[in-house]
Order: C-alpha cells, then sequence, then structure tokens
C-alpha cells in the first residue's frame, strides 16, 4: 500500500498560490511606482501567470486593485505618469498662477501695441493729409489736369 502524499501536494499547492500572489502584487506595485498600460495580460506577464490565475475568485482583491489602477490612468489612453514623476497639486497651483500672470501680462502688451499701433496710424493719416493740403496750397488745386474741390 501506498503512502498517503496528499497533505505534501496540497502544501506545494498552497505555496505555489502564495508565490504567485506574491509575484502580482510585486508586478503591481511596480506597474503603480512606474507607470505604464495596466492591463489583466501585462500584469500576468510580468507576475509569471496566466490571466486564468488573475480571474480566479480567490484572487478577487488582486484583480480589484489591478482595475483600481488602471481606472486611476488618464482617459487619454496614455499610461499615467509614475509617481514620483507626478506633479502635486501645490505644483500644478503653482504652475497655474505663474502661466496665469504671464497670460495677463501678455494680454497687457498686446493691449498696450494695439494702442501704439492706432496712435502711429493716426499720426500716419495726419501727416499724409497734412502734406497733401501743403502740396495743394503750393500747386494749386489742379492735379493731372483735373480740378480737387
Amino acid at each position: 500500500m501506498r503512502a498517503d502524499n496528499s497533505s505534501h501536494l496540497i502544501e506545494a499547492a498552497q505555496q505555489r498560490r502564495l508565490q504567485c500572489i506574491a509575484r502580482v502584487r510585486t508586478a503591481l506595485d511596480d506597474v503603480e511606482r512606474d507607470g505604464g498600460p495596466v492591463t489583466i495580460a501585462g500584469v500576468a506577464a510580468r507576475a509569471k501567470v496566466s490571466r486564468t490565475f488573475l480571474y480566479d475568485d480567490a484572487q478577487a482583491p488582486l484583480l480589484e486593485r489591478l482595475r483600481a489602477i488602471a481606472n486611476a490612468q488618464p482617459s487619454s489612453g496614455r499610461p499615467a505618469l509614475p509617481e514620483n514623476q507626478r506633479v502635486s497639486t501645490k505644483s500644478h497651483e503653482t504652475i497655474v498662477r505663474t502661466l496665469r500672470g504671464a497670460n495677463q501680462k501678455l494680454r497687457q502688451d498686446n493691449d498696450r501695441l494695439a494702442n501704439e499701433l492706432a496712435v502711429a496710424l493716426g499720426q500716419l493719416r495726419d501727416l499724409r493729409r497734412g502734406l497733401l493740403a501743403a502740396y495743394l496750397s503750393r500747386h494749386g488745386s489742379m492735379i493731372n489736369g483735373n480740378a480737387i474741390s
């Protein structure tokens, strides 16, 4: 009669399962920290487990975490930046404030230049009228044989 090795087989299977869970957690940590596309196939390949393993009801918390990481990515289709490259809220607010200030300065410069252009065009118009009046006063009211009124 053979010895009952089932307890050893059950223990070995449990160890493999725990190792797979640890590899998936490591893969999820890496993806969350480093950024990059988050897909079930990608995480499964990175963790060297099957996609079926991830879909197993016993791994529901891992699958929920994977989906949460994927949902946290921008909707632009580009992968999220790694955590250490993301802009903090305070930095973002500082950048927005700086850009708004620069935008306001550009608007003021644009308004000033538009006013300067209007003044210059008005002066040019006045100069042309003055030159024409001076020319007419010196040369009479006849240009090319036509009377100017």
